[in-house]
């Protein structure tokens, strides 16, 4: 037991400490089933230990040390930088030695197979050591996990392939803790694809894989696999446009449905102020004509107070929005790049909504004109022009 705590040991301070804020690839989801991915792996799979002609180089012939394994990964992401991935290996493994250091003859080779099922983190270098880029398409990160070795081996003399050892048997696999340990490079591909290459060393806390007991306290494999992984977490640009809250027809999804209008609060002296905002942040409202500014009709209970992005104009200015969401899942690069535009995306937080806007304007007529220059756009139908007081935002209500 008191071994393996120590195997566990270098793990616990990744595994227990807080993730990293702002340092992941890609849009992480607030739900706890928002930030999966899945991937498979497969590669040559190469013993070292006793039972080993090179110290490195596996031989290729009387026997054969090239052998080969699979791996499925599950990966829960925690940050930029943090994730943790379920692993599951299995595949064969085979060593062999012809001499010994002394210039006898030991003409001895095991083969066998392996499963394996491992937890691990794996650690982003690239947005740990460098500033998170939501562009930035390669990557490279080291693994470190703890988990189970399960195997079935046989020794067999080199000369007359008759068994003369082995280490587990059907039905009464060995198992031993296992630690694997490597590095990793990957590219995006597409949206929800990436494509990469892992090098991992996996030292088993025992001397029997290779049924021979000698020199190697601790057998050990390697897998160079190539790896694919889809991952759920990341936002599929394609469909953005599917998303746009300006939309004048078809149905309207639930979570794009616009939030409840607040009730406007009469004063105790004079009369209700009167309000002149326009019916475009509805999904299903026409666009209604700005009227001429007038700041007695932007009383400041009205203006809203929640985080904005952008130039601060004093007194009335104008944006153009192009998109507003419900959820935070898109950063203002990633609406940028999707529609190709040669203007900076602003994004704001204001009355439950995310919104994506351009341009800030003291002249309507020339939000207008951006406004109508956004819209000859593919993708962007439904831009309209949004009025703000001193930088904030002015909410509108019907």
């Amino acid at each position: 037991m008191r071994k393996l705590l120590f195997l566990f040991f270098p793990l616990f301070p990744i595994l227990f400490s807080p993730p990293a804020v702002a340092q992941t690839q890609g849009v992480l989801g607030r739900r706890f089933f928002s930030n999966w991915s899945v991937g498979i792996g497969g590669g040559p799979n190469i013993f070292f230990g006793d039972l080993k002609v090179n110290k490195f180089w596996p031989a290729s012939e009387n026997m054969n040390e090239w052998r080969y394994a699979g791996t499925f990964n599950l990966t829960r992401q925690l940050s930029h930088v943090f994730a943790l991935r379920g692993q599951v290996l299995y595949g064969e493994i085979s060593g062999t030695k012809r001499q010994y250091k002394s210039g006898g003859s030991c003409n001895q080779y095991f083969e066998g197979n392996i499963l394996e099922y491992n937890l691990n983190t794996t650690i982003n270098f690239s947005n740990l050591f460098f500033r998170y880029k939501s562009q930035r398409k390669f990557f490279i990160y080291g693994t470190l996990g703890v988990g189970f070795s399960n195997w079935i081996t046989k020794k067999k003399d080199l000369l007359t392939n008759k068994q003369i050892g082995g280490s587990g048997s059907e039905g009464n696999w060995t198992t031993e803790v296992v630690i694997p340990a490597g590095l990793g490079a990957y590219v995006n591909i597409g949206d929800k694809v990436n494509l990469g290459i892992e090098w991992t060393v996996r030292g088993v806390n025992s001397d029997k894989l290779d049924a021979t007991e000698g020199g190697f306290k601790y057998d050990m494999y390697s897998l160079l696999a190539l790896t694919l992984t889809y991952n759920f977490n990341k936002p599929n640009l394609g469909n953005l446009s599917a998303a746009n809250v300006g939309r004048t027809s078809g149905p309207i999804p639930s979570q794009f449905q616009p939030p409840a209008p607040k009730p406007i609060q009469k004063p105790e002296n004079g009369p209700t102020p009167r309000l002149h905002f326009p019916q475009r942040d509805s999904v299903t409202a026409k666009e209604v004509p700005l009227p001429p500014p007038d700041s007695s009709d932007f009383p400041e209970a009205t203006v809203d107070s929640a985080w904005m992005d952008g130039p601060v104009q004093p007194g009335i200015s104008y944006r153009v929005q192009i998109f507003a969401f419900r959820s935070n899942t898109f950063s203002a690069t990633d609406i940028r790049k999707k529609f190709k535009l040669k203007q900076t995306v602003y994004k704001e937080f204001s009355e439950g909504w995310y919104r994506y806007t351009l341009g800030s304007f003291k002249s309507l007529k020339a939000a207008q004109s951006l406004q109508r220059q956004v819209k000859s756009q593919k993708g962007i139908h439904d831009a309209f022009v949004a009025r703000y007081k001193d930088g904030k935002r002015i909410p509108t209500r019907p």
